[in-house]
């Protein structure tokens, strides 16, 4: 079972892609959305995309062509939610029917990037106490997963403000994590292989 799908529940679909310069093709409407993008954005752009319709394949929409919101998220066919995140070398999408869910978020990060001088702009001051108090590698583990899943219930949540990373406050749990804000909450999953984390959450 590869890493996305070890995190997936029951009605929501996932694709992935390992980046490994192959060629990614964007279809028509897809294409204006980057014109002018540095070639960076493009291919992570397109990796993406690919991810997302190849998701919307296995839910029962196929040739799909995936918009933009104006606050940049992707525009899902009707009846549809879903979430795409890319990292370094690697991309997925989760998509699922709006019948079942309200919303999917997903994110991936590569295990490290969240150094400590991040923290105070990403964690409040519980969780920030939390992670000084582990060995390095735990901590460089746990920090990369209270990123990637706050990043995932954000997406989920479809908040429109700036990223409110420290009203969003992640529980590990034994099965995954709990996010919650004020009167909020999600529960997710997570997975991890090698230096890759991925993080879903869905309601």
């Amino acid at each position: 079972m590869d890493l996305l799908s070890s995190i997936l529940v029951p009605g929501i679909f996932g694709a992935r892609m390992e980046d490994v310069g192959q060629p990614v093709f964007l279809v028509a409407g897809e294409e204006a959305l980057v014109a002018k993008a540095a070639p960076k954005r493009r291919r992570e752009f397109a990796l993406g995309r690919a991810c997302a319709r190849a998701a919307l394949a296995a839910l029962g929409h196929d040739a799909v062509t995936i918009g933009r919101r104006e606050n940049g998220a992707p525009l899902w066919p009707e009846g549809v939610v879903g979430s795409i995140t890319h990292t370094s070398g690697y991309a997925a999408a989760l998509v699922a029917k709006t019948e079942r869910f309200s919303g999917v978020g997903l994110d991936a990060e590569r295990v490290g990037g969240v150094t400590e001088n991040l923290w105070p702009r990403l964690f409040d001051t519980a969780e920030r106490d939390y992670l000084e108090g582990l060995a390095e590698a735990e901590c460089k583990l746990a920090a990369t997963l209270f990123f990637c899943a706050k990043e995932a219930c954000y997406k989920a949540w479809d908040m429109q403000a700036a990223l409110p990373f420290r009203e969003i406050r992640i529980t590990r749990t034994r099965s995954g994590f709990i996010a919650t804000r004020s009167l909020e909450s999600l529960e997710g999953r997570f997975a991890v292989q090698d230096d890759l984390l991925l993080a879903a959450a869905w309601f």
